[in-house]
């Protein structure tokens, strides 16, 4: 684009104007140069004459150089505005930018009336810029796998210079994009990732435009991808097949396969395979080793960049098993059921199972018949009933298959024999129930089962399991050693029907056939007791009084009787199956609480051990005085009263633990608890025991029963000091703690 024209004028005088007009007409920016058309003349402004002068010169001057000059003579100026003086065009250069602003001047000297003068011009022309050269050398540096640096040369005209740079790139082949475009220079450090191949070119640009993006750079690359889904797989060949994923994005690479026969402890080089490969095979390894491979892709390009590496799976080669397991056989089994023989499989190679052979000896393993090989992944093999005669000894042993075809016994694959095992065949034992007896009723409530026993080679019996049951509903079962008379604790009701079922068995180990047998229970209930509790305050005693009235029709009399007390939900025996003996009696409670309720059943009992309850409730309050109770059935008795005063003890076992990152340790809290009570009273002989009854009572006691107005209630070992006050008064400290 060309500066417009420009008109510099100066005045003559009043009424004449010198005028010199500047116009850039062209340029060239390669030579740097503009042409310049100039016009310098005189004006008339105002009026009308003739100029005569014999000479009068003029001058144009660019910067210090005349470029033109003449002179005017005489000159009308009637009808006319101007005189050109003269006119013409003008190559001048530009400063090495580009840039000119040009200095210029007409200058005029009139020897008549016009009068003289110079008029000065200050030019701007065009800014001539050039496009600049074409980056150069461009060379791209891997940093590390997220930088890079690209570098490049650059050389222009100095007016060409340029005022940006443009960075494109090409990654992994693909089409080039524009990465980055920055103020002029001649280097860049740009982000990167892993597993790249990038191409760079530079661009420079000015004011008159971009040139061309420079030759392309030499590929740098990152640091290539790990594979994945490495895998080893055996083949039937007895060779390993290694597997993996390729990820590199570029063919610049190839994959080093290694393996390892010592769980990765160390490794061993196999195989570099050229990129577009993905598998290797490791040809005849070591069969008894465990074979581990692991690949990671490599650079072939400089600089040599490995990916991390990546584990396969571990292979044990084909290989025929070890011998089976048998477990430990019976020494008998029941000739008459099939027999199964189960052995574990014990694979070399991890492979399962896929036939087997067992052979059985009846002679001691000196002859072998054999099932030949049967293709099975069962670990077992069933002997059909009945195959052996009872007492008949038969030997058994087995080998098995995995899938190696060769090695092993008779190189077909195949495992050692197993250990060998010895089963004798034999006859079940035989069960019978005696007694009861089907569709007979039973005419006691206690259960006594009697079971008959055979066997056919003449073994013994051993023990039997006998169950009573009513309807679906198991009542009790017992496993005896005797087989004449078995007693249940579970008591049969009139009325009902029940069912024993039984097994024995044998010294051989086997067991019989289930029996069973139903009945009806028939039998007479005894009359009810009557009872009455009394608590007797001197001693704390419970007196329970009972009374047997005779028997109305369809009752007979009890033989017997038991007492249970529960003292809030814990039941005790008070007295078990005491012969009855005549129509009343009184039974002592020595233990009972003396400030509470005490709950007592009494069951009557038959001579068929028919049972009929009574319940009797006996509630104490007991404020005052307090009890040791010792001996047989906890019969002797001391009682005391005066000044009473007892404390309790609780406690817990506890343990302190020093903690890692505690300053104080821990306390752990076990399961052992205990309690003690201590207490005081003054014993006043003349209304309970003296300090020599509590003296007797103490070298004569085991453990002893504690209770106080408290209604506490505590079975332990006693410590006592006794003070004698005065001839009739002592003064006893006790220490109680309780037994666990």
């Amino acid at each position: 684009m060309t500066s417009p024209s420009t008109v510099f004028t100066r005045a003559l005088g009043s009424q004449y104007q010198l005028r010199l007009t500047l116009d850039e007409t062209d340029f060239d920016a390669v030579a740097n140069t503009s042409e310049v058309a100039w016009d310098l003349r005189v004006r008339k402004l105002s009026g009308s004459g003739f100029f005569t002068s014999s000479s009068s010169p003029w001058s144009v001057v660019f910067g210090a150089t005349t470029i033109a000059s003449g002179s005017l003579g005489s000159y009308d100026f009637r009808g006319i505005t101007d005189v050109v003086l003269g006119s013409g065009t003008r190559t001048v250069g530009h400063f090495a930018d580009g840039t000119l602003r040009l200095g210029a001047a007409g200058v005029f000297t009139d020897g008549g009336a016009i009068g003289s003068g110079t008029v000065s011009a200050s030019y701007l022309l065009s800014t001539l810029t050039r496009l600049p050269g074409v980056p150069s050398s461009v060379v791209g540096t891997r940093i590390s796998d997220t930088s890079v640096s690209v570098g490049w040369a650059q050389s222009s005209a100095s007016n060409g210079q340029p005022t940006s740079n443009t960075i494109r790139r090409s990654v992994n082949g693909s089409a080039f994009a524009n990465a980055v475009t920055i103020s002029p220079a001649t280097s860049v450090t740009l982000d990167a990732a892993a597993n790249q191949k990038i191409v760079y070119g530079v661009q420079a640009a000015n004011t008159a435009g971009a040139t061309a993006f420079s030759a392309s750079s030499t590929p740098i690359y990152t640091t290539p991808a790990a594979p994945s889904s490495v895998a080893a797989a055996k083949t039937a060949s007895l060779n390993i097949d290694v597997a993996w994923t390729p990820n590199v994005a570029y063919v610049e690479h190839q994959h080093l396969v290694e393996f390892s026969t010592n769980a990765g402890s160390s490794w061993s080089a196999l195989a570099t395979v050229s990129a577009g490969v993905s598998t290797h095979t490791h040809v005849a390894p070591d069969a008894a080793l465990v074979h581990v491979y692991r690949v990671r892709a490599v650079t072939t390009a400089a600089p040599t960049l490995s990916s991390a590496n990546v584990t396969s799976n571990s292979v044990q080669l084909l290989a025929a098993p070890n011998a089976p397991t048998l477990p430990a056989l019976p020494a008998f089994a029941n000739r008459g059921a099939a027999f199964v023989l189960p052995w574990t499989h014990n694979p070399v190679d991890t492979t399962p199972q896929t036939a087997f052979e067992v052979q059985f000896s009846t002679d001691g393993g000196s002859s072998w018949t054999s099932t030949g090989k049967i293709t099975s992944t069962v670990p077992s093999r069933t002997v059909t009933a009945a195959t052996y005669t009872a007492n008949q000894a038969v030997t058994m042993r087995v080998r098995t298959w995995g899938q190696a075809t060769t090695g092993g016994a008779e190189s077909t694959g195949a495992s050692p024999w197993s250990a060998q095992g010895t089963v004798t065949f034999k006859t079940l034992p035989v069960a019978s129930i005696v007694s009861p007896v089907d569709a007979v009723n039973y005419v006691t409530a206690l259960l006594d089962v009697q079971l008959g026993f055979s066997q056919a080679e003449a073994a013994t019996f051993v023990d039997a399991t006998i169950e009573l049951r009513e309807g679906s509903t198991s009542l009790e079962t017992i496993t005896t050693t005797t087989s004449p008379s078995t007693l249940f604790d579970t008591s049969v009701e009139n009325g009902v029907t029940y069912t024993v079922r039984a097994t024995v068995r044998d010294s051989n180990g086997l067991v019989s056939a289930l029996v069973s047998r139903t009945f009806s229970v028939v039998y007479t209930l005894p009359v009810s007791a009557g009872v009455t509790v009394t608590y007797l305050p001197d001693s704390g005693i419970a007196q329970i009084g009972l009374t047997f009235p005779t028997p109305p029709d369809g009752r007979v009399a009890a033989t017997s009787v038991t007492i249970r007390r529960s003292i809030g939900g814990v039941r005790e025996t008070v007295a078990a199956s005491l012969p009855v003996a005549g129509a009343a009696m009184t039974v002592l409670d020595a233990t009972p609480t003396i400030n509470g309720v005490n709950t007592y059943t009494v069951r009557s009992i038959s001579a068929d051990g028919a049972t009929a309850d009574v319940t009797a409730v006996l509630t104490t309050a007991e404020l005052v005085s307090a009890f040791f109770s010792a001996g047989a059935g906890f019969g002797q008795v001391v009682s005391f009263f005066g000044d009473l005063r007892f404390a309790a003890t609780p406690t817990r076992d506890t343990a302190l633990v020093q903690a890692a990152g505690r300053v104080s340790p821990i306390a752990l809290f076990g399961v052992g608890r205990g309690l003690q009570v201590a207490g005081s009273a003054t014993l006043l002989p003349d209304r309970a025991s003296s300090g020599a009854d509590v003296e007797k009572f103490l070298l004569g006691a085991g453990i002893v029963c504690y209770r106080d107005p408290s209604g506490r209630r505590m079975f332990g070992t006693l410590s006592v000091v006794l003070d004698s006050l005065n001839s009739t008064r002592t003064a006893m400290q006790y220490t109680m703690t309780e037994a666990t």
